[in-house]
Formats: structure tokens, C-alpha cells, sequence
């Protein structure tokens, strides 16, 4: 059983607004969820011996959870451009201030 806990991963889920509501989900080598610590009271929709795919970080960007400290929500685009790609002294910045 001790060899079996060494090669698991804890993937923690943070809330962005309220960092004290955290899950933290402890999940095998191959990816199945292993264990999982909730208890804020927000539905997690996986469940243990489920694989721990990529729809997890959607829920996380959707739901407003950091994983593992990084925002898994796509980056915001304006007028299908990336809003880091705009350089600083761009006019679009001084078009739209609000959008950058």
C-alpha cells in the first residue's frame, strides 16, 4: 500500500474569490481520482475511479477555481485577438480602456 501512495498526485482546486474554499483530488498514475477532500458544499461532478481528464480544468474556469494555483480559463480574446498580444501603446487601448 506504501508503494502505491508514493506515485500519487494531489491536484488541488482553489476558489479564486474565497482561497479557504479548496478540493483537493488525489488522483492514480494512469489519471483515475483516487480520493476526493470537498468540503465547501460545491458539487465536484467527478466522482473517485473516474479518469481526471481535461473537462476538469472547464469546470474549474467555469466554476471560478484556480487548479494547482494556475486560471485554467482561456485567455480573453477582443475582436478575436488575444488580449496579451495587443502591445501596449496600441489604439485599441485607448478605443476600448475597459477591454484591456
Amino acid at each position: 500500500n506504501f508503494n502505491e501512495s508514493i506515485h500519487e498526485r494531489e491536484v488541488k482546486f482553489t476558489n479564486k474569490r474565497n482561497p479557504r474554499l479548496e478540493i483537493v483530488v488525489t488522483k492514480s498514475p494512469d489519471g483515475r481520482i483516487t480520493g476526493i477532500e470537498n468540503e465547501t458544499g460545491i458539487r465536484f461532478p467527478f466522482s473517485v475511479g473516474q479518469l481526471l481528464q481535461r473537462n476538469v480544468e472547464v469546470w474549474a474556469c467555469n466554476n471560478n477555481f484556480l487548479m494547482d494555483g494556475k486560471d485554467t480559463c482561456p485567455e480573453k480574446k477582443i475582436f478575436g485577438v488575444k488580449v496579451s498580444d495587443v502591445p501596449s501603446g496600441h489604439e485599441w487601448r485607448s478605443i476600448y480602456p475597459n477591454k484591456f
